[in-house]
Order: structure tokens, then sequence, then C-alpha cells
């Protein structure tokens, strides 16, 4: 009768003991898997902050917002005419002392058109 009641208070105390191990690792699981959803939810953020960024230095760089504010902050107009210099030895087939100098009309297309 010991004996039984031994064995019955050994299986009782191991299946509590495999209870509250079993729900300590889903505890750990359910808070990892909060720590996950917390993670996600930031690289969400993240990566549309990116986005937004990225969108943002396209628009910041285009070569029309800055051609217009040099023109309109800075007072710039865009070149009439470009002139070429080349010197140099060996260049083009010239002498050391030669010098070329080349023009271009450099009209640029109207927004207009």
């Amino acid at each position: 009768m010991k004996r039984v009641r031994w064995l019955l208070g050994g299986a009782l105390f191991f299946f509590f003991f495999v209870a509250m191990l079993y729900l300590g690792m889903q505890a750990l699981v359910l808070e990892k898997s909060f720590h996950v959803a917390q993670k996600k939810a930031l690289l969400e953020g993240l990566l549309a902050e990116k986005e937004r960024l990225e969108i943002e230095v396209a628009t910041l760089s285009s070569l029309e917002r800055i051609r217009t504010l040099a023109e309109e902050r800075l007072g710039m107009v865009s070149p009439t005419r470009v002139v070429y210099v080349v010197m140099g030895r060996g260049v083009l087939g010239k002498s050391e002392t030669e010098t070329q100098v080349a023009l271009h009309s450099g009209l640029r297309k109207s927004n207009q058109e």
C-alpha cells in the first residue's frame, strides 16, 4: 500500500513537473513570438521610411530641379555657347606650343517645346 502511494505520488509529481515544463516552454514561445512581431513591425516601418527617403533623394537630385534652383535662387543663366580649349603635348596631333579652340553653339532646347 505504501509502495502504491509512493508510485502514485511520484507519478503525480512527474506529471506536474512535465506540465510546468510545458507551460514554461509555451510562455517562452509566446514571448519570442511577441518579440518577432515587434521586430517585423519595426522592419516594415524602416522599409517604408527607406522608400520615402529614396523618393525624396530622387526628387531633390533631379536635374530639372537643380537647374530651376540655380536660375531662380542663384541668378545663373544657361550658356549661349560653349568654348572648348585643348592644350598640351601631342593632343589631337598638335605640337606642344599649339592650342586649339573649338566653339559650340550650346543653345539648349526651351521647356516650351
